[in-house]
């Protein structure tokens, strides 16, 4: 019975991806960013241990309502076909009490905000359930990834400035086209999969000149954070930040210039470093 027992807990824990902690991280950095950059440096303690709490809820929940909406199609997928929904490890009820719990602990922090961080984290929810679905009509399922992974930002402005200011708006719009680079490189990894199972992805959608749009929103982003850098004063620690992000840019267009799987996926995991760097110039300038 025990043994039964720590075979579904480590199911319902992979089910929210807790063993690979990159997406999580991937959506707290820039949100961290945004809390310093906003407040110049001084955030409220405990909206930022909320925001981070909120991060990985929210983060989690939406890998589990990914994999219940995809549990027919991950089968078919090489790097897919272990997930618990998959191999019977967690069912598909279970998926959806797990799923409805994360929301309602997600629900309890908003208690400690305001009005408006309530109605536009009610919205950045219906926007993560609704992505796992946009992969099956729409061809550019990471326009709706962007929206939800960047949702964090401006509710930092709300929370914290209670209006969405126009360094919010910028700093979204960065973080928007980071992970429409990012998803695409993940996206490299599974494109002759998503293509024989019918699955919709920027990959599939840019084709041959994948690598180029890539480097075109990655380069967005940086101009985008440049700009932030000079609307809100920040130090020449910032802007030195951004330099050395774009050289790490043009080794992940390196790792995918021949397309291999391996290193597309390394490509995308070593945005972990960009998300840091940006983060760390933020610090080092407010």
């Amino acid at each position: 019975m025990q043994k039964k027992i720590l075979l579904k807990l480590k199911g319902l824990s992979n089910l929210m991806r807790f063993d690979k902690p990159i997406g999580t991280l991937l959506l707290l950095w820039p949100t961290l960013t945004a809390f310093l950059v906003l407040t110049n440096g001084n955030p409220q303690m405990h909206l930022l241990l909320l925001f981070s709490i909120g991060t990985f809820l929210m983060r989690s929940a939406g890998c589990v309502i990914n994999d219940f909406f995809d549990k027919d199609l991950d089968g078919k997928v090489e790097r897919t076909k272990k997930r618990p929904l998959v191999t019977g490890e967690v069912l598909p009820n279970e998926a959806l009490f797990l799923f409805l719990i994360l929301l309602i602990l997600s629900a309890t922090l908003l208690i400690w905000m305001n009005k408006l961080t309530l109605i536009i984290a009610t919205i950045g929810a219906l926007i993560a359930c609704l992505y796992p679905l946009t992969k099956r009509f729409f061809s550019l399922p990471q326009i709706f990834l962007g929206f939800a992974f960047s949702w964090g930002i401006v509710m930092v402005s709300a929370a914290e400035l209670n209006t969405i200011s126009n360094s919010a708006l910028m700093m979204f719009a960065a973080c928007f086209f980071w992970i429409l680079a990012y998803d695409t490189a993940y996206a490299m990894c599974d494109k002759e999969d998503d293509e024989l199972i019918g699955i919709k992805s920027s990959a599939l959608t840019f084709g041959e000149n994948v690598k180029l749009f890539i480097f075109i929103f990655h380069s967005l982003s940086l101009i985008i954070w440049l700009f932030v850098g000079f609307l809100e004063d920040l130090g020449l620690l910032f802007f030195l930040s951004l330099f050395v992000a774009l050289l790490l840019v043009f080794y992940q267009m390196y790792l995918i210039k021949d397309y291999d799987k391996q290193k597309c996926f390394q490509a995308f995991k070593s945005n972990n470093w960009i998300g840091i760097l940006i983060l760390l110039g933020a610090v080092l300038s407010t």
